[in-house]
């Protein structure tokens, strides 16, 4: 078991890296957990519009700034996977696979956690399968997209998406009714695949 400190930051991705930049500013004692690549999501984004300071950049770029970042002020990232999480009373009682540790507060910096991926979705991560719509408009200009959805409250979503892309296709795996602009094609069909060579070209459904 080692020494209570201040704050545990569980994930290592722009939120969680941010946390610990703040942490250690306020000169407080903190790990943050993670892996040293940083974030494999951010590694894989093709190009960044939409973060202040970056425009044009790669995923694979704005890594590496956040890795200078992170070495010019001394910041460690520890790579346990954090299983469990106690509340202890005054203090969380955390089991990693390799340690156990305590922390008087610990913020959750885990971002999306996503079921299991299609089959083509990670490989075409960044390359034409993204997961932020308003994040990526700017990919999609006069360009066919095909938005699959497991919350109602991603409609407004595809509204959005369908004010600068040519066409939408609307995927709905819940079972509520669908209630998008008229310009989007909804269609009532099951994922199966995602394929192409360099980038995507198409999505194949169960019926089409």
């Amino acid at each position: 078991m080692s020494d209570r400190i201040d704050i545990a930051i569980i994930g290592s991705g722009p939120a969680g890296v941010s946390a610990a930049l703040n942490a250690s500013i306020r000169k407080k004692t903190f790990k943050i957990f993670g892996s040293k690549e940083i974030s494999q999501k951010l590694v894989k984004a093709h190009k960044v519009n939409n973060y202040l300071g970056f425009y044009g950049k790669s995923g694979l770029e704005i890594r590496d700034e956040f890795a200078k970042h992170l070495e010019s002020m001394d910041i460690d990232i520890t790579e346990d996977k954090i299983n469990n999480i106690y509340s202890m009373g005054d203090y969380f009682a955390l089991m990693g696979t390799n340690n156990n540790y305590e922390a008087k507060t610990v913020i959750l910096a885990t971002g999306v956690n996503f079921g299991k991926p299609l089959k083509g979705e990670e490989e075409f991560l960044g390359r034409g399968v993204g997961y932020c719509a308003t994040c990526d408009a700017p990919l999609y200009k006069d360009k066919v997209v095909t938005i699959i959805s497991y919350n109602k409250h991603e409609e407004s979503e595809a509204n959005f998406i369908a004010q600068v892309a040519s066409k939408v296709y609307y995927i709905p795996m819940y079972k509520e009714e669908v209630a998008v602009d008229s310009s989007i094609e909804v269609i009532k069909d099951t994922p199966v695949e995602i394929v192409g060579e360099k980038f995507v070209e198409r999505l194949v459904l169960k019926d089409r």
